[in-house]
């Protein structure tokens, strides 16, 4: 058993051996070398353009021999692992200064466009770090032979709507716009037309009066107001001296306090204008009382018309508390209205009157207007028609009524025609309108305190009283 194994193992060991003697006789087979492609490396070419040189180098390493195989030659049939070699590079002409091509035809088809031109360098274009060119303008625009550029506009609808091309060409390019029709303008980014927004008013310059003339304007119109102030205060104290507190006296006694209140706010001096917010309360309050006397006129109308067509026997339709809550809560209404829509319309840069020149002038003028119209068709209606009698008629009442109706046919006009005269002359600075408003207003004062107390029977009751004992007459 054991010569088996030895056997078999001397019999293995031989074929392993024969094995690898092939083998290795098999891997030594000698490679000769072979050069590789030139290629540069060493330097760039020493010219750009007209045969420059460069250096190349190629490697013996296509393959690369074996201990035993042939070793690359060089071009001197020398051994050698690398070769250099000189060649000819950049061999283009150079370009020549003022060497040109001729410009190309215009590119533009009537239109601006441009032409080029190239260097040339032996005969053609200049190639790499020569190559050149030069472009210029041009422009085959030619208001004779091109077609209009509205043609193609039109063609391609490019205006918007509402408008159409106008041709706005010149004699060195061609040109248009889109213009808007039917009073349409054109918008702000130019692709629309709108309607125009409302112009603006120019702004109306301040008026001005000469340093002496404003003096004067100042002078008459503050002495209007006082003549005024002192005629109704002088009116008021009559009366409540006398303890005279009935229906249509307190009806004229708050047309009175408004009368005298807007007056009294009339005396602030010129110099007011300067503090904006105060100006504008001033205003607000003279537009106030004044609309609150024209009230408390149509009131006393109404009041009166009561009597004089026989509605009621005595005493007036409504109550005191109920005729003064209207007269002045209506009044607040027309305001506070206005100063919802109009706020800063109130007072001016040279005055703090009633504004002429802003649409707070129609919430001003036309409730007033309205109460005029009102109170003098009251007036008529309560003359005019033949009313039937009422039994137990209050005669006295009923002939102060008809006193008071005559009276504010005069005292209407006047409050009225002052009022708008003042607005008038501040508004224009015209002194022959101060002076209409001086007299207009010296007169309403004087008309207000007369016709009040003349056309109350108890006032002329007691005043005849006191003549009659003043002179000792019974």
């Amino acid at each position: 058993m054991t010569l088996q194994v030895l056997s078999c193992y001397r019999v293995t060991t031989w074929m392993i051996g024969m094995l690898l003697l092939f083998h290795f006789t098999d891997v030594v087979e000698p490679t000769d070398g072979d050069w590789s492609d030139w290629s540069v490396v060493v330097s760039k070419c020493t010219k750009l353009c007209g045969n420059g040189t460069t250096t190349k180098v190629r490697t013996c390493n296509n393959p690369k021999p074996t201990p035993d195989g042939a070793k690359c030659l060089d071009s001197q049939n020398n051994e050698a692992e690398k070769e250099y070699v000189n060649s000819i590079c950049n061999t283009q002409p150079c370009w020549v200064t003022d060497d040109w091509s001729n410009y190309t035809n215009c590119d533009g088809n009537c239109s601006k466009g441009t032409q080029t031109r190239h260097a040339l360098c032996g005969g053609a274009e200049c190639e790499g770090e020569q190559e050149q060119k030069e472009v210029i303008d041009c422009n085959t625009w030619d208001r004779e032979t091109c077609d209009s550029p509205c043609l193609k506009i039109d063609a391609e609808r490019s205006c918007p709507e509402f408008a159409s091309c106008v041709d706005e060409s010149t004699d060195e390019e061609p040109s248009y716009r889109c213009g808007c029709l039917m009073g349409y303008v054109m918008s702000t980014d130019g692709k629309t037309c709108i309607r125009p927004p409302p112009a603006k008013p120019t702004p109306r310059p301040i008026p001005t009066l000469a340093p002496e003339e404003k003096v004067v304007a100042t002078v008459i119109s503050k002495t209007a107001s006082t003549v005024l102030i002192i005629c109704v205060s002088i009116c008021l104290v009559i009366f409540i001296v006398l303890r005279i507190f009935t229906i249509d006296r307190v009806i004229q006694m708050n047309m009175e306090i408004a009368l005298l209140l807007a007056h009294v706010f009339l005396m602030f001096p010129s110099t007011i204008t300067e503090t904006e917010d105060f100006c504008r309360a001033v205003s607000i309050l003279i537009h106030f009382f004044f609309t609150a006397c024209f009230m408390f006129m149509f009131l006393e109308a109404l009041h009166m018309y009561g009597y004089i067509a026989y509605v009621v026997k005595s005493e007036g339709m409504c109550s005191k508390v109920q005729y003064i809550l209207m007269g002045w809560g209506v009044s607040a209404i027309v305001v506070i209205f206005c100063m919802c829509f109009e706020y800063h319309d109130y007072g001016a840069p040279y005055h703090c009157w009633l504004q002429m020149n802003t649409p707070l002038l129609y919430g001003q003028l036309i409730p007033i207007i309205g109460l005029v119209i009102l109170t003098f068709t009251l007036i008529e209606a309560a003359g005019a028609a033949d009313y039937k009698q009422l039994k137990d008629l209050d005669n006295i009442q009923l002939g102060s009524a008809k006193f008071s109706q005559r009276t504010n046919l005069i005292l209407l006009p006047l409050v009225f025609s002052h009022m708008l005269v003042g607005m008038f002359s501040e508004y224009e600075q015209n002194l022959p309108l101060y002076g209409i408003f001086t007299i207009l207003c010296s007169v309403t004062g004087v008309a207000v305190l007369l016709l009040h107390c003349v056309n109350n029977h108890q006032v002329r009751s007691k005043m005849m009283g006191i003549y009659k004992s003043m002179c000792g007459k019974k």
